[in-house]
């Protein structure tokens, strides 16, 4: 146990050096006067010391640290809603398949450019197919919380080998033919994540321009503008499909379309401009900037949009028959069975006219 003496015996040693001051000037004191003033003082602050407060600290225990300033807790990211597996497909779409004529460094139809129809994937000028940008199917499978999109493609790019563009899916709920919501995803593995995509949505409803989807030259629009953040039941994942490398998924929750009753949906791969704040990409320029993958066009080869596969729009909430909507697909018939072995029929331009119309062609392969 240790007394804290400290202070008092400071104290004494200052009165006594003042004393001694005071005495020595006056010269009036005799040196025993001096010795019993100093006992005097000397007794009197022991005494005081001794009699102080006693500061005692337990053995073995270091001096308490003053307590840091807590960090609060950060604020938990809010749980999205999980998809499940999709369930058999509502409806398939059919896209042109490139790799008929690829080896040809051409495409075979299915291109519009004034009807922002894009079927190019293709490398700009040199015209190199790029199979994982080629949609050849998509199913369509709604299910209880979540709507469920399979993008088939044609292969992995043999380059860099992997599924390599921006895939997405574009939502027209308005049913004018103008995009209103587009769900994109890129560096898509094997299991849903929601890290891998992001969500636009077009706030000042400029995408397409004055007329939807047909080229406006020469309008200046700042497209998808505004990233959505999911949370909660606003949710959009992706992932490989597990049993088809050579496709991806997407799962988009009902609430993040805000639970629409109806709307038109189209499929994406792009790996040229991948630019949605340009959309409708046949607004930015005209057709021979653009360029075409029809060889006999006088705008081949493809420009500047290139690596580019996109479809029509299929409906989902009413009937497809009878309904006359901008950029809907067309119903159409199968294809013709080929009058001989080894040929190929496809459907080179759907018909604007009537429904269950095509104009078809056929190929030897």
């Amino acid at each position: 146990m240790k007394k804290h003496t400290g202070p008092y015996l400071l104290i004494l040693s200052l009165l006594v050096s003042l004393v001694a001051t005071q005495i020595t000037s006056c010269g009036q004191s005799t040196e025993n006067e001096m010795e019993e003033t100093l006992q005097a003082i000397y007794q009197t602050y022991t005494a005081e010391a001794l009699a102080a407060p006693q500061v005692t600290q337990p053995p073995d225990q270091a001096p308490a640290e003053a307590s840091p300033t807590e960090t609060p807790p950060p604020t938990p990211t809010p749980q999205l809603i999980q998809p499940g597996e999709p369930g058999e497909p509502d409806r398939t779409l059919e896209d042109v398949n490139s790799s008929v004529r690829a080896e040809e460094n051409r495409g075979i139809g299915g291109d519009k450019f004034l009807d922002s129809l894009y079927e190019r994937p293709f490398t700009s000028e040199e015209m190199i197919y790029q199979p994982d940008l080629d949609i050849i199917t998509v199913d369509f499978a709604p299910g209880d919380d979540f709507f469920y999109f399979t993008i088939r493609l044609f292969g992995k790019n043999p380059d860099v080998w992997g599924l390599n563009g921006v895939y997405g899916v574009e939502f027209d709920r308005t049913l004018t033919g103008r995009g209103d919501l587009i769900v994109l995803a890129e560096d898509i593995g094997e299991e849903w994540s929601a890290n891998v995509v992001t969500v636009y949505a077009d706030e000042n409803g400029d995408v397409g321009g004055p007329k939807p989807l047909i080229a406006d030259a020469g309008f200046k629009g700042n497209g998808y503008d505004t990233q959505v953040i999911m949370s909660g039941e606003k949710a959009a994942f992706a992932r490989v499909d597990p049993e088809d490398a050579e496709a991806l998924q997407f799962a988009i929750s009902r609430m993040l379309l805000d639970d629409p009753e109806e709307f038109l949906w189209n499929a994406w791969a792009d790996n040229g401009l991948k630019d949605t704040a340009r959309f409708d990409y046949n607004d930015t320029m005209g057709p021979s900037a653009a360029g075409s993958p029809m060889i006999d066009h006088d705008d081949y080869p493809v420009q500047d949009i290139y690596n580019l596969d996109n479809t029509c729009r299929l409906p989902y909430g009413f009937d497809q028959m009878g309904a006359n909507y901008r950029g809907m697909c067309i119903s159409r018939p199968s294809a013709p069975e080929p009058s001989e072995p080894g040929v190929f029929c496809y459907c080179a331009q759907w018909c604007f006219t009537s429904a269950d119309c095509c104009e078809w062609a056929c190929i030897s392969q």
